[in-house]
């Protein structure tokens, strides 16, 4: 079972001889070595930060975006096609589209920028910056899954319910606050939840726009895993992080489950 195999290999020391793992037992001295690790501290704190404002701002937008939509009278399909499709690009597709735009020598947003007159940036070239973009391109490419699930779950709401409201004079901003947001609460819930494991596993787009640069500014936990696995070859090391980036995304996960059940259970007394 690979799982158990990744745990195995994290309590040795790992080689790879003649297409063959040798492992050797060494305890916990893979998960001891973590702490003195700079670049493993570094990739979390750039993952926390990542993490909190990918999942916080495309949170926000697929909710306004969804309720947006019902609102429509018209033309709800199309608009609906036109959320939906950055979340069809592979990411690959969407990696090149964003470095064309943020390219410091032939990128589109600096030629916008020369033709007013204000002095061209390095997006991807400096620290802020480069976080800064790859966390504007996942919300992008990210939102429209938010904006499935809220939408979905805004289209199957009971009306009446609604329309009692409006009988009573609530206005539609005191509706969302007070009706249409605690109704929809579960799928918000699942939508978090699953925009936060998107976010541990993100790569793909940091890999190929920023190589985790500069510096370590963009390195999170995944490209830090890839370098650890295939440019060290450290794959004892590689595996007790992965263990232990696996627990720290369930404790949270449990966390939330269990505040969830908790506020729930004194709302209900």
């Amino acid at each position: 079972m690979p799982v158990g195999q990744l745990v195995w290999m994290s309590f040795g020391d790992v080689r790879l001889v003649a297409g063959d793992f040798q492992w050797r037992p060494v305890g916990f001295e893979n998960f001891i070595r973590m702490f003195g690790d700079e670049t493993f501290a570094i990739s979390l704190r750039n993952s926390s930060v990542f993490i909190f404002w990918t999942v916080a701002l495309t949170m926000v937008l697929g909710t306004v975006l969804a309720l947006a939509t019902d609102r429509l009278v018209r033309s709800q399909q199309t608009v609906q096609n036109v959320l939906i499709w950055p979340a069809i690009v592979a990411p690959v597709v969407v990696s090149v589209v964003w470095l064309l735009i943020l390219s410091p020598q032939i990128g589109l947003l600096n030629r916008i920028l020369i033709t007013f007159g204000i002095e061209p940036q390095a997006w991807l070239g400096e620290s802020f910056g480069a976080m800064a973009s790859i966390i504007v391109l996942d919300v992008w490419h990210w939102t429209p899954i938010v904006f499935l699930f809220v939408y979905t779950a805004v289209r199957g709401l009971d009306q009446s319910v609604l329309e009692a409201a409006r009988v009573d004079g609530a206005t539609y901003l005191r509706q969302v606050r007070d009706i249409i947001l605690p109704l929809i609460a579960p799928a918000l819930v699942g939508a978090a939840a699953i925009r936060l494991i998107m976010g541990v596993k993100a790569f793909d787009e940091m890999y190929l726009l920023t190589f985790g640069g500069p510096g370590t500014a963009t390195t999170v936990i995944t490209i830090y895993l890839r370098a650890v696995f295939f440019d060290s070859f450290d794959y004892g090391y590689g595996s007790a992080l992965s263990v232990t980036v696996v627990l720290l995304v369930a404790f949270v996960l449990v966390l939330a489950l269990v505040y969830r059940s908790v506020r729930r259970r004194f709302s209900n007394d």
